[in-house]
């Protein structure tokens, strides 16, 4: 077993401290036989060892002990601050070397998800979901690296201090995992909610869609497809059928740009009904597998759908 990365095949739900919230669940995931696309994790460990054999620890400290964290232009000033300072530091050689190993055996300058998988984020009582960043459609060792340390480097945005300095948690103690997976470059994707979270209807399942990569649902710049569904008779209760103008799709270059939809799906369905019977019955598997109610991302390539992370519902 590697010091530093872990394939999603040697990790489990128990291993948060090590490969946090979503990098766990993921292991835990493929572990179950579920359809998750092949990756590692760059465990916490590496984040330590970068954070603190850098001076990155002490100079964190100096920043972040003079502000007031009621003051919102002091957090945004003292995030650009601190994120300079990440991506200032040149990457641990060993830890380099271990880290492009691991991406030069998924195959050759593929494209991959960089995603940010905190210590702290999902357990219960407390959701970091989304405090931290994503980068989409990176290949090519450079970029990987430098996609690694903004991921770490967002442990410290202004919403993340913010939200620690909330709830009790300690900046400095607080770890960064990162979740490097295979792309997904999806036809479709969405989400989905093993339980209604608004009305709470345990027996009613929520699956959103949209044309192209699911980073138009979760930056709320595309309104999605929206289904309600009877998790055991698979009945459809409710559906809107969003008009579509815009879809996200992979960059030529690094990262995801905005197309317009293809005039003959503007106004078609995301999913039809043996698709949304298909997610229904992969979420119910999701959730039975983890013992309580998931959000869930999915994407679907040429008909092939994936699940591309799942975590609890922390608002129920």
């Amino acid at each position: 077993m590697n010091k530093f990365c872990l394939a999603f095949r040697d990790i489990n739900r128990r291993e948060v401290p090590l490969a946090g919230g979503k990098g766990a669940n993921l292991g835990d995931m493929v572990q179950a036989g579920l359809p998750v696309p092949p990756g590692f994790v760059i465990t916490a460990a590496a984040y330590r060892r970068m954070f603190e054999s850098s001076g990155l620890e002490s100079m964190v400290c100096d920043c972040l002990g003079l502000i007031d964290r009621e003051d919102n232009q002091a957090l945004m000033e003292v995030e650009h601050e601190i994120r300079a300072l990440f991506q200032q530091q040149s990457m641990d050689p060993e830890l380099c070397v271990e880290i492009l190993e691991h991406y030069h055996g998924m195959g050759e300058n593929i494209p991959v998800a960089v995603r940010s998988s905190a210590t702290a984020e999902d357990l219960v009582g407390a959701s970091f979901a989304g405090q931290q960043n994503t980068f989409l459609n990176v290949y090519g060792d450079d970029n990987l690296i430098h996609a690694i340390l903004d991921c770490w480097s967002s442990l410290f945005t202004c919403q993340a201090i913010y939200y620690r300095y909330r709830n009790g948690f300690d900046d400095t103690q607080v770890s960064m995992a990162v979740v490097v997976q295979k792309m997904i470059c999806a036809d479709k994707a969405g989400v989905i909610f093993t339980v209604d979270p608004v009305s709470r209807n345990p027996y009613q399942m929520v699956i959103e869609g949209v044309y192209g990569l699911g980073e138009g649902i979760v930056s709320g710049a595309i309104t999605p497809d929206h289904f309600k569904i009877d998790r055991e008779t698979l009945e459809i209760r409710f559906k809107y059928i969003a008009p579509k103008g815009l879809m996200f799709t992979k960059d030529s270059v690094c990262g995801c740009i905005e197309i317009p939809v293809p005039e003959e799906l503007k106004n078609q369905p995301v999913l039809n009904e043996q698709e949304l019977e298909l997610l229904v019955k992969m979420a119910n598997r999701v959730e039975a597998h983890f013992g309580v109610p998931q959000d869930i991302e999915w994407g679907a390539k040429a008909d092939q759908f994936y699940l591309l992370q799942s975590r609890p519902i922390t608002t129920l």
